[in-house]
């Protein structure tokens, strides 16, 4: 199936990047709804699809400015999911990555949201038992 889903995620990604793709208008289809059942998609056991994903939805992120507080918002759910009640997800390496990424563009002093995020998301993923999966990233 990977072939299939590399066409399909290889597309966006291009759609995403080009120069000639406005934010405002592809608004219409990359909406909270679309960022949020992309954020869903990491928990995939291919890690070639969780690359894909990584790319894509960093490039949102970049791209589409007014998302980017739902981005984080669902990544933060998924990572309350992890610390509270499953204690394991297949794309937590990759979504930390993300957030590195999008925490080096934080500029000080923090504004309290980041350092909420800080403390009631990132802090707390210390918690469980696998976070040794995790804790290089």
């Amino acid at each position: 199936a990977w072939p299939h889903l590399q066409v399909v995620y290889e597309f966006f990604l291009r759609f995403i990047v080009s120069s000639e793709v406005n934010a405002k208008s592809a608004k219409k289809y990359v909406d909270t709804k679309f960022c949020f059942q992309l954020v869903e998609l990491f928990d995939s056991e291919d890690p070639r699809e969780r690359d894909y994903l990584k790319t894509i939805l960093h490039r949102i992120y970049a791209k589409f400015i007014s998302h980017r507080s739902f981005i984080r918002r669902a990544i933060a759910n998924v990572f309350y999911r992890i610390v509270y009640e499953t204690e394991r997800h297949n794309g937590i390496e990759e979504l930390l990555e993300i957030l590195g990424s999008i925490i080096n563009g934080y500029s000080i002093p923090l504004k309290q949201e980041h350092l909420q995020f800080l403390t009631r998301v990132l802090i707390p993923l210390h918690k469980p038992k696998c976070v040794a999966l995790y804790h290089q990233q």
